[in-house]
């Protein structure tokens, strides 16, 4: 595992971390239409993660989530050694994006939330959206221009069909904690965020290991089918 790596783990988790909060800063200063924040919000976190899966691709492999880096262990796509580098590059980075976010907007830079997020139907939402993540990342990870195109648009859908908001990153979580950004998160909700985010992790991971044994059944029998098919005996 390179340092380079982890840095770059540690800096795409702390620029999409910093588009999240800063959107919402940016919305409570312009706007008090919550559908309007809403997708100003979307925006920069879907623009934000197209652009460093992209940065980030050929580098560190542009997981910073640590649900994505578990599935990837998971569908042994990544080591265990690794993932856990990777965890707490992403960790520090989110909170350092966090810290960004507010010094941008003049705020403390360190702060502590108080937007408590304790409705269950938010778990639910977030075992949804992680686990449409992880099985878009899963489906897709051998090429990086369908994970920096469908992985925003999964996000950018979830932030409008899921109760949540679409966290759906652990890391993302925790450094949400350390803003007054509306987009941020109280301490005493972020253990069921992150036990949901991991729930779905597995979700993810399960769906794609299913569907993608039931893809390659029928490739093989489309294969023989073609095969019989330009027999010139026939």
């Amino acid at each position: 595992m390179k340092a380079k790596n982890l840095f770059m783990e540690f800096i795409g988790t702390g620029l999409l971390v910093a588009a999240i909060l800063g959107a919402g800063y940016m919305a409570s200063g312009t706007t008090q239409d919550a559908a309007v924040g809403l997708i100003m919000n979307a925006f920069a976190a879907c623009a934000m993660l197209a652009i460093i899966i992209r940065l980030g691709a050929k580098v560190s492999g542009a997981h910073y989530n640590p649900a994505v880096t578990l599935a990837l262990v998971l569908a042994k796509k990544t080591d265990a050694a690794s993932a856990i580098g990777y965890v707490i590059a992403q960790i520090a980075g989110a909170i350092c994006g966090a810290f960004l976010a507010n010094a941008m907007y003049g705020a403390h830079v360190y702060a502590v939330s108080t937007a408590a997020r304790t409705n269950n139907v938010l778990i639910i939402s977030e075992i949804v959206a992680t686990a449409g993540l992880v099985w878009v990342v899963l489906r897709n990870s051998n090429n990086a221009n369908k994970v920096a195109m469908y992985v925003p648009l999964w996000i950018f859908s979830a932030y409008f069909f899921t109760s949540s908001t679409t966290f759906a990153n652990p890391a993302a979580t925790i450094g949400r904690i350390f803003t007054q950004s509306p987009a941020g998160i109280a301490p005493a909700s972020i253990l069921r965020f992150v036990v949901a985010q991991f729930i779905g992790a597995a979700v993810g991971w399960l769906l794609y290991t299913v569907l993608n044994e039931v893809k390659e059944e029928v490739k093989e029998v489309e294969d023989e089918s073609e095969e019989v098919s330009t027999d010139p005996s026939i």
